[in-house]
């Protein structure tokens, strides 16, 4: 139980210094969510943030008729349309070579790779006055390609429909990725759905540990804390 809290703190540090990794992994996203989310579905691993979008197995067909199986996800008032993975039989050697590269993204972020909203704050600066002129305007141009997208949703809401969708841009995606650094991390070894290994303590009104943080399917689910007043 210590062990794995102290290695969880590790990665928290660890993380921060991983995010320009990020702009080596993008170009892969599409895949390695794929199957990332496809391990956790297929051996009904929750995790947290893709099991809330409350994933369901149905059955497609081509134009050729052919039947094929896809996850539906309900990202509700989150996202523009349903979710859907193309279901795959991702292999644990599959699973293991793409989670270290999958932990350096961020799937919540509301734009594929970066966040409008954060861009809209710095734009008209609220946030980090201090930067030039034309990094602002390449963070409004941003701002306007995410406006001119027909879906809204992350790629926990949308799933393989994001790929359709793809957003990036240099400054958005640096800024973005400072600010929330390889924040899979979090979504993996942050949120814990089993009670087997959970402990915390309260020390001066601060918590340390593994604390509630709702359920899915019944399923108890706790939040790594490390300090966080109560």
């Amino acid at each position: 139980m210590i062990a794995q809290y102290i290695l969880v703190l590790f990665l928290v540090v660890l993380r921060r210094l991983l995010f320009p990794l990020a702009f080596l992994v993008i170009p892969f996203r599409g895949y390695l969510r794929n199957t990332i989310y496809n391990y956790h579905l297929n051996n009904d691993i929750v995790l947290k943030r893709l099991y809330e979008r409350m994933p369901k197995l149905s059955i497609r067909h081509d134009r050729e008729n052919k039947a094929y199986s896809v996850w539906i996800l309900d990202g509700r008032q989150h996202s523009s349309c349903r979710g859907i993975i193309r279901r795959k039989h991702i292999t644990l050697a599959q699973y293991i070579l793409a989670l270290p590269l999958w932990l350096l993204l961020d799937d919540d972020c509301n734009e594929d790779t970066y966040d409008k909203g954060f861009n809209q704050t710095i734009v008209e600066g609220i946030r980090k006055p201090w930067l030039p002129s034309f990094i602002r305007r390449s963070l409004a141009r941003d701002i306007d390609k995410a406006n001119m997208i027909s879906v809204r949703g992350n790629s926990f809401d949308l799933g393989d429909i994001r790929a359709d969708y793809p957003l990036f841009g240099f400054w958005s995606v640096l800024l973005w990725s400072i600010r929330n650094p390889a924040y899979n991390f979090n979504y993996k070894f942050n949120q814990l759905c089993t009670n087997r290994r959970v402990f915390s303590v309260v020390i001066f009104n601060r918590i340390f540990g593994w604390w509630p943080d709702g359920s899915i399917n019944n399923i108890k689910c706790y939040n790594w804390e490390f300090g966080k007043r109560i």
